[in-house]
């Protein structure tokens, strides 16, 4: 009997302070809402053993290199694009070729040591982020022979150019991306 008159204090003591600190608005008092981000919770990952455990953060790892090169492309992409819309296709033609030596400089020593895997991994997300892919981009920004070319290279090293990226065939790669905010 005490412990169900010692609960029912607290129920109703707990109700009185809860009242205090979210009170309901009066019709008198206006509301305020604040609409929040989507947030997603994922349990913590179980792998069946140890080598697909090994394979997830080799994964992880590898998309975390890439990741400063997947951000530089997709802008410079966007930059290039947001620049040439208007321009005639000679004048278009040599700001790419500019840009592209620009490029070269940058980049060029730095993607080079990237190994197969990490090229596969980057070739892909590129095509996530910006929804063509590399085949195309290339086609499009110098000319089709050159892309045929750059296909036919990546191809004799296991990447294919032309992959489209499906988020249901890559779910390890598409978890990994949506932890690192993209």
């Amino acid at each position: 009997m005490k412990r169900i008159l010692v609960v029912c204090c607290l129920l109703i003591t707990f109700n009185i302070q809860a009242q205090q600190l979210f009170p309901t608005p009066s019709k008198e008092e206006p509301s305020l809402q604040v609409d929040l981000n989507e947030v997603t919770v994922v349990d913590h990952r179980i792998f069946k053993n140890d080598t697909l455990r090994y394979r997830y953060n080799q994964m992880k790892y590898y998309v975390k290199t890439i990741l400063p090169y997947l951000d530089a492309a997709v802008k410079l992409f966007q930059e290039i694009e947001d620049h040439t819309s208007d321009m005639r296709k000679k004048d278009r033609r040599k700001y790419i070729r500019s840009r592209e030596k620009e490029i070269k400089e940058k980049f060029e020593d730095k993607l080079a040591n990237l190994n197969i895997t990490q090229g596969r991994y980057l070739v892909k997300l590129i095509h996530r982020q910006l929804a063509i892919n590399c085949y195309d981009i290339v086609k499009d920004l110098k000319n089709p022979v050159t892309a045929a070319y750059y296909q036919s290279w990546a191809k004799l090293n296991g990447i294919n150019l032309n992959e489209d990226y499906k988020a249901e065939n890559e779910p390890d790669l598409e978890r990994i991306m949506k932890a690192l905010g993209y």
